[in-house]
């Protein structure tokens, strides 16, 4: 939100439904509870929450009930799941076979190259899925054999892998009232099914929202929410061999999911299954092992695997509301979350690291986050000019945390998914966390005729994170707003309805550091059988809060009888004392330790405008442009430091690039040619020029050497775009998001270049390989075993980062009164809706 005001910390914005902070998951709460969704990142807005807005606040109010007549509402939904996005194309079976002849060519030295590739490339791969001879698959001419056919069965892995999955959601809610008291229930039940093989979610929700007065000095309320969900499904572990979707795109097309015989027929069990190919080899089936994880096998382990994740959440929302005097009131707020959950985890002693006597693990944990503040609020207005609004108050917040986890193995009877089936235990932890915040705030509110705005706030917050004498900080904001269409010398300027400029300065503070970063700390651990400890964390007691000082300003606007309405906004958001780690004397068992001594600011402009372009005949379209742009910049650092594909120093973005420069194929002997660099007088990185004063290139990247790209994974402009159209009973309201600018690195691509990794998925883009002298491509000379043809953090795999994808559609129809009267009820819609249904990478203009 407004970029990531920290290097180290969480980059979460802060929760607060219904008043108090939140933690839990978002797919707790069920979407037909919520009223409105209010999303707070200028300074005066968020300032007041203090120690926990450094990265933004999202509010969320809760629906409530309404006095009069009881009104229920109950709504299903019906829908399918499928894949939105489609996966990297890959090399067909035989141009595989062709690709992989060319890169073991060129790695073969001495004579007939060519005849040692095509009587050899089929040991090196293992499986032939054609109806030809292992050694006459590939010609001496690096071509498929013309009489080779396909016969293998089920090599289309994501076949096996996707499937449409089903989703219902029923929700019914229930609000009445009367004079004094206001009640509103709901209850909701979701089961989804994923658009991968055994993945599921289901959910049911209960809440229970109630306000009342008990007389004119007194009201009293609160809600209760019970969220009960579980989930299945395979893990998606990064690129680990157990994630099938890593699983499915890296394996060669000529691997089947699963065993066919030397004429390409599936085998089956006694059952009339077909029998997974584990890749491990069968002489009577003419295979040979599979290179690509011989023994895994990603989808037969997502269905012989059991991953089942069960998580309840509870929250508590309670308040008195006294009012003492005219327009003095006293507050107290309390809320409760929480969050009790299990991980469930059974792996097979089939196929997979469960292998050979199978293992069960479980996580359970608890998470009990407990807010308490206490409110003083008054409101006077003086001579119905001048208003104030002043509030002062103290909060509190306690966070417990515990988790035990465990691993077994040697599993008795299969099918039971407990402790007590598995013999062996293997490891056994467990730990607990606890933070406190105490917070003290007070905020001045003050308009004068309801055209100048003033606003002031204060806050002063301690945290366990820090050290006593370093965790008390203190946090401020102030702000002013000009309603400029009040003044008497707009009242004839006609086309405009409504104009306000304002502009805020504030302060928050960042705590989320980690629970105990100040302390030094020792782990426990095994010496040899015998428990031991580890000395891991140097702490720091002088480290304090981050702080993230911010100032916007902002035109509001309604023109043309509120034909266009919009605003427009710059900010600059400041963050000073982040947390950074510097090294140490060896001497202290530990190389570094963290300081606060890093700066770095986010700034940008916000443009939202919204037109009513017609609305007449019934028929009325809305449209609403949102844009938004970003830049960021260290300020201060120490050092400068590399990070993956980043470098940190002073003076540039965190997201800028820092890689190997590609200088594309030695037309000559098509060797992959890279820019180098070397460190220059300031430091910097300068090109290498050579004899004529060219930037010189070398075909080894070790020694080019890595430097700036010009290049960051910031966006040009980020935004959206909506349209809502409705006739009569009809709507579409339809919404795109784009993105404009921005590169990132694809390595999902670089992997699928590679220069010979037998048993890899090839990209086709290979098939534009440099084969001899004179050939100008920028896909390099395949070679297995040579290192320097790909290397996936080079300027080569950036790619465009533009897009464009509507995110929703959705058509409906909402009957007339005359229709609902028959039916009893007060309104009836149907619709259709559709997410992510189109999404479209932009090339870079």
């Amino acid at each position: 939100m407004r970029g990531v005001g920290t290097l180290n910390g969480s980059a979460t914005p802060l929760y607060i439904v219904d008043g108090i902070q939140f933690e839990g998951s978002l797919n707790t709460i069920n979407q037909e509870d919520i009223e409105s969704m209010t999303i707070l990142k200028d300074a005066a807005s968020t300032a007041l929450y203090g120690a926990r807005a450094a990265n933004g606040v999202v509010l969320i109010t809760t629906k409530s009930g309404t006095k009069g007549k009881t009104q229920v509402n109950f709504s299903t939904q019906y829908g399918l799941v499928t894949r939105g996005i489609p996966e990297y194309d890959y090399a067909n079976p035989g141009q595989y076979y062709e690709l992989m002849w060319e890169a073991y060519k060129n790695s073969l030295t001495g004579e007939d190259r060519e005849s040692r590739a095509s009587a050899e490339i089929y040991n090196r791969l293992g499986y032939n899925p054609f109806n030809v001879a292992n050694d006459q698959i590939v010609g001496v001419d690096g071509k498929l054999n013309p009489n080779a056919n396909l016969i293998y069965k089920s090599l289309n892995w994501y076949d096996e892998l996707d499937q449409v999955g089903t989703r219902v959601n029923h929700s019914v809610n229930v609000a009445t009232g009367g004079e004094n008291h206001k009640v509103f229930f709901s209850t909701s039940y979701l089961d989804e099914e994923g658009y991968i093989i055994t993945s599921k979610f289901d959910r049911i929700t209960t809440r229970l929202n109630a306000d009342f007065d008990v007389n004119k000095w007194l009201s009293i309320g609160g809600s209760a929410n019970v969220s009960i969900s579980e989930s299945k499904g395979p893990p998606s572990r990064g690129t680990s061999i157990a994630n099938p979707f890593a699983f499915a795109k890296n394996i060669a097309s000529i691997y089947p999911v699963y065993l066919n015989d030397a004429n390409g027929n599936l085998i089956l069990d006694a059952a009339g299954n077909p029998q997974y190919d584990l890749g491990e080899g069968d002489f009577s089936l003419n295979q040979g092992s599979r290179p690509y994880n011989a023994g895994r096998h990603a989808i037969a382990e997502a269905i012989l695997n059991d991953e089942l994740n069960r998580n309840n959440t509870y929250g508590f929302r309670y308040y008195a509301d006294f009012k003492l005097a005219e327009g003095l009131n006293l507050k107290f707020n309390y809320g409760r979350d929480i969050n009790e959950g299990i991980n469930k985890s059974y792996e097979n002693p089939i196929v997979g690291d469960g292998q050979p006597t199978a293992r069960y693990g479980e996580t359970r944990f608890r998470r009990d986050v407990q807010n308490f503040s206490q409110v003083l609020s008054f409101k006077k207005s003086f001579n119905d000019v001048h208003n104030f609004d002043i509030t002062a108050g103290h909060e509190s917040y306690d966070r417990a945390f515990s988790n035990n986890n465990a691993l077994a193995t040697t599993e008795t009877a299969s099918g039971i998914f407990e402790f007590d089936n598995f013999s062996v235990p293997v490891s056994l932890n467990g730990s607990s966390t606890l933070k406190r915040v105490e917070g003290y705030f007070a905020r001045l509110n003050y308009n004068f005729d309801n055209k100048y705005y003033l606003t002031a706030s204060a806050r002063r917050d301690g945290s366990s994170s820090f050290s006593r004498d370093a965790r008390w900080g203190n946090f401020y904001s102030l702000g002013a707003s000009w309603r400029i269409d009040q003044e008497k010398f707009m009242e004839n300027v006609s086309f405009i309805d409504r104009l306000k400029l304002r502009a805020s300065y504030g302060q928050v503070g960042n705590d989320n550091l980690g629970f105990f970063i100040s302390q030094a700390l020792y782990s426990i651990t095994s010496n040899a059988g015998a428990p031991g400890l580890v000395f891991t964390d140097p702490g720091n007691n002088e480290l304090t809060w981050e702080t993230v000082g911010s100032w916007d300003v902002a035109l509001e606007f309604g023109l043309f009888n509120n034909f266009l309405e919009g605003s427009i906004e710059y900010y600059k958001k400041n963050s000073t004392d982040l947390l950074y780690n510097l090294p140490i004397p060896l001497s202290n068992g530990i190389n570094s330790a963290p300081f606060n001594i890093a700066d770095m600011y986010n700034s940008g402009y916000e443009l939202g405008l919204t037109g009513h372009l017609i609305n007449k005949n019934d028929f009325k379209w809305d449209l609403s442009v949102q844009a938004s742009t970003f830049k960021n910049e260290i300020t201060s650092l120490p050092d400068p430091f590399v990070t993956g594909s980043k470098r940190w120093e002073e003076g540039r973005s965190r997201y800028d690039f820092y890689i190997f420069h590609s200088a594309g194929v030695d037309p000559a002997n098509g060797d992959a040619l890279y820019y180098m660099f070397e460190d220059g007088e300031n430091g910097d990185r300068v090109p290498v020029l050579d004899a004529d004063g060219n930037h010189d290139t070398t075909n080894s990247w070790q020694d080019a050497g890595r430097a700036y790209a010009d290049e960051t994974t910031i966006p040009d402009v980020l935004g959206s775009i909506s349209n809502s159209f409705s006739y009569k009973g009809f709507s579409l309201d339809l919404l795109f998001t784009y993105g404009i600018g921005g590169k990132f690195l694809d390595y999902g691509y670089s992997d699928m270049m590679h220069s010979g990794s037998y048993g890899d998925s090839y990209h086709p883009d290979a098939l534009n390989a440099w084969k001899q002298p004179g050939d100008i491509t920028s896909v390099p000379r395949l070679e297995v075993g040579n290192t320097n043809q790909v290397q996936a953090q080079s300027t080569r795999f950036l790619t465009s980062a533009s897009f464009l994808a509507l995110k929703n559609a959705n058509f409906g129809y909402a009957f007339n009164n005359d229709i609902t009267e028959k039916f009893g009820v007060n309104s009836l819609r149907v619709y259709v809706s559709v997410k992510i249904y189109f999404y479209k990478v932009l090339e870079q203009v």
